[in-house]
């Protein structure tokens, strides 16, 4: 296609008192698994599993945004115990993809300068806060407890989704281009999607069983028949009839929308005709067709702002995968993954340089300590060895 440039993509968003208001709050930002990158659990062994060029990620990172992603799962309606099982046999792998991407692209917004106000910041909190009517500041930080996460980790993520948006406005955006003819291309390409179909307006009259003996339904209904042929409308030819007998207004249907015995004599019908009753639901119908339209194709115009929408949200992720690619190949990848994660990415995992290693050693508190009483062994000889030398 002939390149122009277009806005910013739109947001993607992944698996909703004040409980439901939590998880739709943290749903918004599309980043609920993610937690703030870096952060250590006190007290816990921890260490790096991944780093992009000077950004890195830890262990704790992992097993947090792993429990959340298993939580949504289990959570999550209309998923097959197969579906489910798949997909918490592969939350690590996806898990470790998210925490990769959003590496790849702050390291970038590290590499822009790209600097978000505050004011950003707190305009998304209100309006975040408003939409899920969190009034107080205590609903909203109990909303934000629900979901494991403080106050200033939800600002994190904020500062995070309007860092990329940023990014990707400025080096993804305009990669993705759409002329007239593009849009003109996939009308014609897709044109039975744009059908609109056949559809027709029907008015009945219903001889209730509920309500009629048996033996004066069919009576009564080729009477009602009659005077819809002879122009009566539905509810006059009702009210005529008396108790037991009503008038439906059907309205607009398409073929298919009726009851199977119903749908199967009503397009046989043209504009004022009467079908014979029909046993359907409830009793004997008489149904009258009122008007009709003939299928049609929706005209491009009416459709150019919808096409141009969808194209562009499809190029953008093109365009978007592609750039993920490139900044890939472009940065410092190092990685110590933990069970579960392997294959985030179709590449063979990089070798560990000593540098490399010496950043991914454990820390934090007692990190240093619990390593050496893994390793006592290892210890005496790396002593003995510099004692030698001295």
């Amino acid at each position: 296609m002939t390149r122009q440039s277009l806005g910013p993509a739109p947001g993607d968003s992944r698996f909703g008192g004040l409980r439901a208001a939590a998880g739709a709050l943290v749903t918004l930002l599309a980043m609920a698994a993610l937690p703030v990158a870096g952060q250590s659990s006190p007290g816990s062994e921890n260490r790096v599993v991944l780093r992009v060029n000077d950004r890195i990620a830890t262990l704790y990172d992992y097993q947090r945004a792993v429990n959340e992603q298993m939580n949504q799962i289990r959570g999550a309606v209309g998923l097959a115990d197969r579906e489910r099982q798949e997909l918490v046999a592969d939350a690590g792998r996806l898990v470790m993809k998210m925490l990769f991407e959003e590496l790849l692209i702050m390291s970038r917004a590290d590499q822009l300068a790209v600097v978000v106000d505050e004011s950003e910041v707190d305009e998304q909190v209100r309006a975040t806060r408003e939409q899920f009517r969190l009034e107080s500041d205590d609903q909203f930080r109990q909303a934000l407890a629900q979901q494991g996460m403080r106050e200033e980790d939800f600002r994190e993520q904020i500062r995070k989704r309007l860092r990329s948006n940023v990014v990707r406005g400025r080096e993804v955006a305009p990669r993705v281009v759409l002329e007239d003819e593009d849009l003109r291309r996939f009308y014609r390409e897709n044109e039975e999607r744009f059908r609109v179909p056949e559809r027709a307006r029907f008015e009945e009259v219903v001889v209730l069983e509920a309500t009629v003996p048996a033996d004066r339904m069919a009576p009564l209904a080729a009477l009602a028949r009659t005077r819809l042929m002879s122009g009566g409308t539905a509810a006059e030819v009702a009210e005529g009839l008396g108790e037991g007998v009503t008038a439906v207004d059907v309205g607009w249907v398409t073929p298919g929308d009726l009851a199977p015995a119903l749908d199967a004599v009503a397009w046989e019908l043209e504009v004022d005709g009467v079908a014979d009753a029909v046993a359907a639901r409830g009793g004997l119908h008489v149904l009258k067709m009122l008007e009709r339209t003939p299928a049609t194709i929706q005209p491009f115009e009416e459709l150019r702002e919808a096409i141009q929408m969808e194209e562009r949200s499809r190029l953008f992720t093109e365009e978007y995968d592609l750039y993920l690619i490139e900044l890939a190949e472009a940065a410092y990848i190092v990685e110590r993954l933990p069970e579960g994660a392997e294959g985030y990415r179709p590449v063979e995992a990089p070798s560990l340089d000593d540098d490399a290693l010496g950043l991914l050693a454990p820390f934090g508190p007692g990190a240093r300590e619990a390593e050496a009483e893994e390793s006592p062994g290892e210890a005496g000889e790396a002593a003995e060895e510099t004692d030698g030398r001295s």
